[in-house]
């Protein structure tokens, strides 16, 4: 029984792990350029990922959301842990290119727009 219970487990794991695919994003947030890495998982259809601006790649904002719609993603977006934005992003494809793109508020009472884009 324990057996079994372990190796349930760890084929969950793995088919949730397996189907989770890094991929990588240059843009801009607000006209200030920035690059970005966002890790699908369509088993549990969601996105994690972090994004730094590139005049400052030391300061990295992580972000984490769902993609239960086909072309749109509802994103946080945190800094050192605490919760610094909400947002959506929309999937278009311009010029042979894959662009995600969307307002993001700010708990700051600001917004920003994020453009996210990579080859097909």
């Amino acid at each position: 029984m324990t057996k079994t219970l372990i190796l349930s487990i760890a084929l969950i794991f793995y088919a949730f792990s397996s189907n989770a695919q890094t991929q990588y994003y240059t843009g801009t947030s607000d006209d200030d350029y920035i690059k970005a890495q966002l890790k699908w998982n369509t088993v549990a259809e969601t996105v994690s990922g972090s994004y730094y601006f590139t005049s400052n790649p030391k300061r990295v904002y992580r972000i984490s959301g769902t993609n239960y719609y086909t072309g749109v993603i509802e994103i946080s977006e945190y800094f050192n842990g605490r919760l610094t934005g909400e947002g959506t992003l929309y999937k278009t494809l311009k010029k042979g290119r894959i662009v995600w793109s969307g307002d993001i508020s700010n708990t700051d009472g600001s917004s920003s727009y994020m453009y996210l884009t990579r080859s097909r």
